[in-house]
């Protein structure tokens, strides 16, 4: 059995939720068992609708000692031999407890600390950047690269979208949209596109612009909100093109399903991310809302703009097309498997 310990509401995003669904989907097709271990205050629209079996614990911080007790509980109680944790909000007080009960395997995006465990994923572009073979011990697995990356190509979502003229524009600005960029994103998109152009906006419950979305839609037919969306995949099957925050599961989402794209940044956080996308040509500039805020829009229309030709597309998605993506959550699946 191998637990999957991550947590998605208000406050954290859904983006590690997801992505722990995705690599349990493949554990169980090679014929493991799952069971996610959540808080009380969690979203679990995503492991309902994928049929993953669930327990939720009290809504209190990973690291404490009250949270790691419930989870021990629980891992004695099914006989789990791994427990894979997706979060920040951890310790190594807490890692060292928990390895008392079962292997302890940790997905994250940037190396803050070294933590007391058996196994450390982490995909990202940027993670050579990363010193993770000289601070951690030869013992600890490191499971590093875009061989890990969890995002599968669906080949009946795959196209390549460089000899079509663009009729339709993704936007996603992020769970929460903080700081209420949407709507002005999409006022210069449609000040650079023609009017048959429409602009679908991802949105959400906990959105700050939602409603200022649905209003804009009520009155310009070339604004579609699309709203808590159940599958990504489907709804880039339906774009052309896309202008995204440098949020690591949108991002690669779109790498995964070969749609151009503009991106930028909104929070520090992404700083890496961003500038791997743009240096490696796998997606356009499209602005710096955080250190450029005065050229943050001009920024982003020239880089819509820039999708517009045909060769810049076709640009981007050969370079996509050289990741390989496509085999990350199986090779995770397998390696997870190997700690039971």
């Amino acid at each position: 059995m191998v637990i999957f310990r991550v947590d998605a509401n208000s406050m954290i995003g859904k983006g590690h939720m997801k992505r722990c669904v995705t690599i349990a989907k493949n554990i169980k097709l090679l014929g493991g068992n799952v069971l996610f271990v959540t808080r009380e205050d969690s979203d679990t629209t995503i492991l309902e609708n994928n049929f993953m079996e669930f327990r939720t614990v009290p809504s209190v911080k990973l690291g404490s000692d009250a949270a790691i007790d419930s989870l021990k509980e629980i891992i004695e109680e099914v006989s789990a031999s791994v427990c894979v944790v997706d979060s920040y909000d951890v310790s190594d007080t807490a890692f060292k407890s928990l390895r008392k009960a079962c292997k302890v395997v940790l997905i994250e995006d940037y190396l803050y600390e070294v933590y007391d465990v058996d196994c450390v994923v982490n995909y990202n572009l940027y993670v050579d950047r990363l010193d993770y073979r000289n601070k951690y011990s030869n013992d600890v697995g490191l499971l590093l690269g875009m061989d890990y990356a969890p995002y599968e190509v669906d080949g009946a979502f795959v196209s390549q979208k460089t000899g079509i003229d663009i009729g339709t524009i993704l936007v996603y600005t992020g769970e929460h949209d903080s700081h209420e960029l949407a709507p002005g994103i999409v006022d210069s998109i449609l000040d650079c596109v023609d009017d048959s152009v429409r602009i679908r906006v991802v949105t959400s419950k906990n959105a700050l612009t939602r409603d200022i979305l649905y209003k804009m839609s009520n009155s310009s037919s070339q604004i579609i909100i699309e709203q808590d969306v159940a599958s990504i995949s489907k709804l880039l099957k339906s774009c052309d093109i896309a202008v995204t925050v440098a949020e690591s599961v949108i991002c690669y989402s779109l790498l995964s399903s070969l749609v151009p794209s503009c991106v930028f940044l909104s929070d520090y956080s992404q700083n890496m991310l961003m500038a791997s996308l743009t240096q490696r040509d796998l997606m356009v500039y499209g602005g710096d809302y955080v250190n450029k805020s005065n050229k943050f829009y001009g920024d982003l229309v020239n880089g819509v703009t820039s999708l517009a030709y045909e060769d810049q597309r076709k640009k981007l998605c050969n370079n996509i097309a050289e990741l390989n993506l496509g085999h990350g959550a199986k090779n995770l699946a397998k390696a997870i498997l190997n700690y039971e």
